[in-house]
C-alpha cells in the first residue's frame, strides 16, 4: 500500500511545519520557566514579556526554517533546494540554541554543554551548506563535486577538533564561520562570472549572493569578525541574528522577481493555505483556553459565540481550504466545447489553459519538454502530462488542488475523456472549416465561369430587350450558385436547348458557327452540380475560342448514358504549345469542377485546334432515382 498523503508539498510544509511549532512551543516554554526551576504551576511562570533578544533569537531561527523548508516542500528532489532547507535548519539549531544565556531557569552542566556543543556545531554546518549551494546553484562550477568535499572535510574537521576533545574551544566557532564567509563571496563572485553571458542566471546569482551577504555578511561583520580578532561584538549576536531573516526574505521575494529554484509566484499559494491552516488551530487553541479558564455567566456566552458564530464559521473556512471542489460534467463539456470554438489559435490555447486551471488547480502549468500522445500521471501523483491540444503545446500540471492533493486516477479520466472531447471537437470544427472552404471556392468557381461569361454575353448584345433578358438569366443563376444545394433536379433536354442557343448567340457576334451535337441515351435527371459543371464548362470554352482561338467554327458534343455524361468541345483556331501553355484561373477551375464530381478533364492541341474532354460521372443514387 502506498501511502500517497504524505507525498505533497502541502503535506511535506505541514509536517515539517509542526515539527518547527514544537520546537519553538519547547523553546517559549523553557524560557518562561521561573528562575526556580521548572514547574506546572502557571501562576509561577514568567510573563511573555521577555528579553527582546530571546524573541529575536527565537523568530529568526523559526522564519528562516518555515521559508526554507517551504521551498524544499515544492520541489524535494532538487540539491539546490535541499541544501537551502539544511541552511534554515542549521539557522533554527544555532539561533535556538543561543537563547541558553536568556532565560531564567537554571541549567544543568550536560545540558549547557549540549546547547554550547549545537550551537557551534550548526552555525559551521550553515557556511558549510551555503558554500555547497554556491557550488551548484545557479550553475555547476567546476569541479564542483572536489569542492563540496573539500568543503566537508576541511571545515568539518576544523569544527569537530575545537568542538570535542583536548583542543575544545567554542570560541573557535568565529573565525571558522568567518573564512567560511570569505568562501562563500568568492564563490559568490564566481557565480555571477560564469552566468555573464546569461542575463537571467547573472540576475539570480546577483541576487542569491547580495541576499546571503547582507544576512551572514551583516553578522560576521557585527560579531565574528571582532570576535576572531580579540575585540567586543558590536551587537549582541542575539540581536545580530535578525541579519539571517535578511537572507530568506530575500530569496522569498526572488522566487517572484527572478523564479529562483525555478519556482514563480505560485509557490505563494501554499505558503498562504498554509497559514490559513495554522491560524485556525491557533484560533482553536486560543479559544480552548479561554473556555477553561472563563467561570460562570463568561463560560456560557463563550458556548453561545462557539456553537452559533465561530464553529459554523470555522467548518466553512476549513472544508473550502481542505476540499477540492467536485467538477461538473455538464459545464466541463461546455467549456472544452467553447475553447474549440474559439476564433483563432492564440484564444484556444489560452481558453484551455484556463480550463485546466480551473479543473485542477496546479500550483505550476508550463509547456512539457516531451511530446505525448494520451495524458500520463507521472512522479507518484505529482504532476500530470497531457498531449498538445487547441493550439496549445504538450502541458505540464504540477501540484494539484493548489499543493495539497496528488493526481488521482479519477483525475486521469476526466483529462482523457476532455482530451478525447477536444479532439473531436477540434475535427468537426476543420471539417466544418474545410466545408466552408470548398462552398466559397465552387461560389466564386460559378461566379467565375457562369456569371462571368453571361454577363459578357450581356454586354456585347445589341438588343435591349434581349440584353435584359440575359441580365435576368443571369440573376437567375446567380441564385442557383447560391443555393446549389437546395436545387431540385433539371430535365436535360431543356438544360441542353437553352446552353444551345445560349453558346450561339455569343459566338454569332464573332463570327464563329456553332456545330451543336447530342447522343441522349439516358433520361436521367441532372443534379444542380452537374448541370453547373456543364454549363461552366461550355461557357468557359466558348470564352476561351472567342478570345484566343482565332476559329471559324467551334463543334460541342455532349453525351448522356447511364453511367455519367461526357462533354467534347474543339475548335478550328491556333492551337497552342503544350509546352510552354500555363492553366488559368479558368482552366484551372474548368478541371476543379470535374475532378470535384469525380470526373476527369484534360485539354489538348495538335498545333491546328484545340480539344477539350471531360467526363463527369452519376452517383448510383442519381441512376436510380
Amino acid at each position: 500500500m502506498r501511502f500517497t498523503g504524505i507525498n505533497t508539498p502541502s503535506a511535506r510544509l505541514w509536517i515539517l511545519t509542526s515539527l518547527g511549532l514544537i520546537a519553538l512551543t519547547l523553546a517559549l516554554g523553557w524560557a518562561i520557566q521561573p528562575a526556580t526551576g521548572p514547574t506546572l504551576n502557571i501562576m509561577a511562570w514568567r510573563p511573555l514579556s521577555l528579553h527582546p533578544a530571546l524573541w529575536v533569537s527565537l523568530a529568526t531561527g523559526f522564519g528562516a526554517y518555515v521559508i526554507s523548508t517551504w521551498i524544499w516542500a515544492l520541489k524535494p528532489l532538487d540539491p539546490a533546494t535541499g541544501l537551502f532547507a539544511a541552511s534554515g535548519l542549521m539557522t533554527l539549531l544555532f539561533t535556538f540554541a543561543s537563547v541558553r544565556t536568556l532565560v531564567a531557569a537554571p541549567l544543568a552542566d550536560s545540558l549547557l554543554l549540549a546547547f554550547q556543543i549545537t550551537n557551534t556545531l550548526a552555525a559551521s554546518g550553515f557556511g558549510i551548506v551555503m558554500i555547497c549551494l554556491f557550488l551548484i546553484y545557479p550553475n555547476r562550477m567546476p569541479h564542483w563535486r572536489s569542492g563540496m568535499v573539500a568543503a566537508v572535510v576541511v571545515f568539518g574537521l576544523w569544527t569537530l577538533i575545537r568542538t570535542f576533545g583536548p583542543f575544545q574551544h567554542f570560541g573557535s566557532v568565529q573565525p571558522i564561520t568567518f573564512t567560511e564567509m570569505v568562501g562563500i563571496i568568492l564563490l559568490g563572485l564566481g557565480q555571477i562570472w560564469l552566468a555573464r553571458k546569461d542575463p537571467r542566471q547573472r540576475a539570480i546569482a546577483l541576487w542569491l549572493g547580495a541576499s546571503v551577504l547582507l544576512g551572514a555578511g551583516a553578522f560576521i561583520a557585527l560579531v565574528s569578525i571582532p570576535l576572531t580578532f580579540g575585540l567586543a561584538p558590536l551587537v549582541s549576536p542575539n540581536y545580530a541574528f535578525a541579519s539571517f531573516l535578511l537572507i530568506y526574505a530575500g530569496l522569498a521575494v526572488g522566487l517572484v522577481r527572478y523564479r529562483l529554484f525555478e519556482l514563480g509566484g505560485w509557490a505563494f499559494q501554499l505558503i498562504f493555505h498554509a497559514c490559513v491552516g495554522f491560524f485556525i488551530l491557533a484560533v482553536d487553541g486560543f479559544l480552548i483556553g479561554m473556555l477553561s479558564l472563563a467561570p460562570g455567566t463568561a463560560l456560557g456566552l463563550s458556548l453561545f459565540v462557539m456553537a452559533f458564530l465561530y464553529l459554523p464559521l470555522r467548518e466553512y473556512a476549513w472544508r473550502r481550504l481542505t476540499r477540492s471542489r467536485k467538477s461538473d460534467e455538464a459545464e466541463l463539456f461546455r467549456s472544452v466545447i467553447e475553447t474549440a470554438l474559439k476564433p483563432n489559435g492564440t484564444q484556444r490555447a489560452q481558453s484551455w489553459e484556463k480550463l485546466l486551471q480551473d479543473l485542477y488547480r496546479p500550483l505550476e502549468l508550463a509547456a512539457a519538454p516531451v511530446a505525448v500522445e494520451v495524458p500520463l500521471i507521472e512522479a507518484e501523483g505529482l504532476t500530470l502530462h497531457l498531449p498538445a491540444l487547441a493550439n496549445a503545446p504538450a502541458l505540464i500540471l504540477r501540484y494539484p488542488h493548489a499543493g495539497r492533493a496528488l493526481f488521482t486516477p479519477r483525475d486521469l479520466a476526466v483529462a482523457e475523456q476532455i482530451v478525447a472531447l477536444m479532439r473531436h471537437a477540434e475535427e468537426s470544427r476543420g471539417a466544418y472549416d474545410r466545408g466552408v472552404s470548398e462552398e466559397r471556392t465552387r461560389i466564386a468557381r460559378d461566379i467565375h465561369d457562369n456569371i462571368g461569361a453571361q454577363l459578357l454575353r450581356a454586354l456585347h448584345s445589341g438588343a435591349a430587350e434581349r440584353k435584359d433578358a440575359m441580365i435576368r438569366d443571369t440573376l437567375a443563376d446567380l441564385r442557383d450558385v447560391i443555393n446549389n444545394a437546395q436545387s431540385p433536379t433539371l430535365p436535360p433536354g431543356l438544360i441542353l436547348a437553352d446552353l444551345r442557343a445560349e453558346t450561339a448567340d455569343r459566338l454569332s457576334p464573332h463570327g464563329v458557327a456553332l456545330v451543336w451535337r447530342v447522343e441522349a441515351l439516358s433520361d436521367v435527371p441532372l443534379k444542380p452540380a452537374r448541370v453547373h459543371a456543364l454549363r461552366s464548362l461550355v461557357r468557359e470554352a466558348t470564352s476561351n475560342t472567342i478570345k484566343h482561338a482565332g476559329a471559324s467554327t467551334m463543334t460541342v458534343e455532349i453525351r448522356l448514358d447511364e453511367t455519367g455524361m461526357s462533354l467534347l468541345v474543339e475548335d478550328d483556331g491556333n492551337g497552342f504549345s503544350a509546352d510552354t501553355v500555363l492553366l488559368g484561373h479558368g482552366l484551372d477551375n474548368m478541371k476543379a469542377r470535374a475532378e470535384s464530381l469525380g470526373g476527369s478533364f484534360s485539354l489538348t492541341s495538335a498545333g491546328a485546334g484545340t480539344r477539350l474532354a471531360a467526363r463527369i460521372p452519376f452517383h448510383q443514387e442519381e441512376t436510380l432515382s
